[in-house]
C-alpha cells in the first residue's frame, strides 16, 4: 500500500509540473502578443502625431501602449523561475534511512510528497493570479487609450 501511495504522489507532482510548464507557455505567448500590440500602438501614435501634430492621439496611443506594456511585464513576471518540487528524489536521500523498514520509509516519503504538492499548489496559484492580472491590464489598455484621447481632446484641445 505504501508503494501505491508514493506512486500516486509522484503522479500528482508530475501533473503539477506539466501544469506549470503549460502556464509558463501561456504567459510567454500572451506577453509576446501584448508587446507586439503595444509596439504597434505606440509606433502608430507617434507616426500619426508626426504627420498631424495631434496631441490627443499621441497621448491616447502612448498611455494605451504603456498600459499594454505593464500587462506584458506582469505576464512575464508570472513566468519567472520559482522554487518548484519535482517528482522523484535523489538516491542520496534514501541512504540515511536504509536500515529502517521499507513501509516506514515509504510512508515518510509520502508525507514529503504531500508537503511538496501543497507548496507547488501555492506557487501555481500565485503565478496564475499574476497571469490573470497581466491579461486584465492588457485587455483594459484600449479603454485607457480611448479615455485618455477623449480627456485630452475634450479638456485641452476643444474645437
Amino acid at each position: 500500500m505504501a508503494q501505491f501511495i508514493v506512486a500516486q504522489g509522484e503522479k500528482y507532482l508530475q501533473a503539477q509540473m506539466q501544469m506549470a510548464v503549460a502556464s509558463d507557455q501561456r504567459a510567454m505567448t500572451m506577453a509576446g502578443v501584448f508587446s507586439a500590440i503595444a509596439t504597434a500602438t505606440i509606433a502608430g501614435a507617434i507616426a500619426h502625431w508626426d504627420k498631424s501634430a495631434s496631441v490627443p492621439i499621441l497621448t491616447g496611443g502612448l498611455l494605451g501602449g504603456q498600459c499594454m506594456l505593464l500587462g506584458t511585464a506582469t505576464c512575464l513576471w508570472s513566468a519567472k523561475q520559482v522554487d518548484f518540487y519535482y517528482p522523484g528524489n535523489q538516491p542520496a536521500h534514501w541512504y540515511a534511512c536504509r536500515k529502517e523498514s521499507l513501509p516506514q520509509s515509504l510512508g515518510a516519503e509520502a508525507e514529503n510528497y504531500q508537503g511538496h504538492i501543497e507548496a507547488n499548489a501555492l506557487v501555481l496559484e500565485r503565478c496564475g493570479k499574476a497571469l490573470g492580472v497581466g491579461a486584465a491590464i492588457s485587455v483594459a489598455a484600449p479603454l485607457v487609450a480611448v479615455l485618455s484621447w477623449w480627456a485630452v481632446s475634450s479638456l485641452f484641445c476643444p474645437a
